[in-house]
């Protein structure tokens, strides 16, 4: 008797954990990255330079495109390079990439059920409709009225849509970030080569995620997602500085990482290193920072409003460099009664100082 086919095929299982260069999904969080300069210190040279060429006016404009239509520009699969992604998007029918962003808007796991009201035809029918239903997505603080309201007028037309996002892209890609994608290339390559070494089988997805991105991150936040996820695409950036992206392909958790070498890598990448020991020491290399952390580091524990009032500093500029020494690593954050409070992390100070001692006398 001949055994059956099914026994001579074995489809090969799907990675759990991948480390690759997701070269769309890097170009666009670079995009993004543009306008966030005002709300995040400590990203990478390119992001601060490109946005100090572009004129206010080029600044309102990208900003308007990258938030308005974020969902419609964010891929579904992965693609070879962002050209060929670009003409795929030319290529699509304008509706279906309209209908793409608001089925997207649909599918986000949120905390609030969507009211019967709302369909894809209803929640498109009118500009106030389209407000309410953004609203009531996304909370009313997160939705810039202004903004969707000039976005509505292209949600309505969608030729005139795929058009603005098109040539919008075109443009960034061919001005500024195609010289620089060239130039980190061989870079980024080598972080995936050297993470392409990794053992992860022995490895739990939130344990992955810390090791790959180097950091210590939120065990309620991103655990419960971490967990969830079939799997997780890691993808290194040179832009990102401390900072973390963040990407759905089909059932994986994808993350864009300030691009490092791992723990006893076999491979020789000093530029790798030097860029790892950039982002850190830029987080030190401001006089209020250092201050938070001296005050911090004396009071033991100490919550956001008391740093605020001791150093005399506005909600926005502790915020802003708060974020950036927590995502760096040297502050620890917890709730307590609802407050945020920061506590410094030892070991990583030591650690810096031990990486920035191996990169200059290896």
């Amino acid at each position: 008797m001949v055994p059956p086919i099914d026994n001579f095929i074995e489809t090969p299982a799907r990675t759990r954990i991948r480390v690759g260069l997701a070269p769309v999904q890097n170009a666009i969080h670079s995009l993004l990255l543009l306008t966030k300069t005002e709300e995040l210190s400590g990203l990478g040279d390119w992001v601060i330079q490109t946005a100090q060429k572009l004129s206010p006016e080029e600044l309102h404009q990208h900003y308007r495109v990258m938030i308005a239509f974020y969902h419609a520009i964010l891929p579904q699969q992965r693609w070879s390079s962002f050209p060929v992604y670009l003409n795929h998007l030319a290529q699509m029918d304008p509706i279906a990439l309209r209908d793409k962003m608001i089925d997207s808007y649909f599918g986000l796991s949120m905390h609030k059920e969507i009211s019967a009201q709302f369909t894809n035809e209803t929640a498109i029918a009118s500009e106030d409709n389209y407000i309410a239903f953004l609203e009531e997505r996304f909370g009313t603080k997160y939705i810039d009225d202004d903004l969707e309201r000039w976005a509505y007028g292209y949600v309505v037309d969608p030729p005139a849509m795929q058009e603005l996002i098109v040539t919008h892209l075109q443009k960034y890609w061919q001005e500024h970030l195609a010289i620089e994608w060239e130039r980190v290339l061989p870079i980024l390559q080598k972080a995936v080569n050297a993470f392409q070494h990794v053992d992860f089988t022995q490895m739990g997805n939130f344990d992955a995620a810390e090791y790959v991105t180097g950091q210590a991150l939120s065990a309620g936040h991103w655990e419960k997602k971490c967990q969830e996820a079939e799997g997780l695409y890691f993808a290194p950036s040179l832009h990102v500085g401390p900072y973390l992206g963040k990407f759905f392909e089909e059932n994986s958790l994808g993350f864009i990482f300030g691009a490092r070498l791992p723990d006893n890598a076999p491979i020789h990448a000093p530029e790798l290193s030097q860029a790892d020991i950039y982002v850190r020491l830029n987080a030190l290399s401001d006089e209020t920072r250092l201050q938070m952390l001296k005050y911090i580091s004396n009071q033991g524990e100490s919550c956001s409003t008391e740093i605020i009032n001791a150093l005399d500093l506005s909600q926005s500029a502790a915020s802003r460099h708060l974020t950036q020494l927590t995502a760096t690593g040297y502050l620890l954050a917890r709730r307590v009664d609802g407050a945020k409070c920061y506590r410094l992390d030892k070991d990583r100070i030591g650690n810096t100082l031990d990486t920035v001692k191996a990169f200059l006398l290896q």
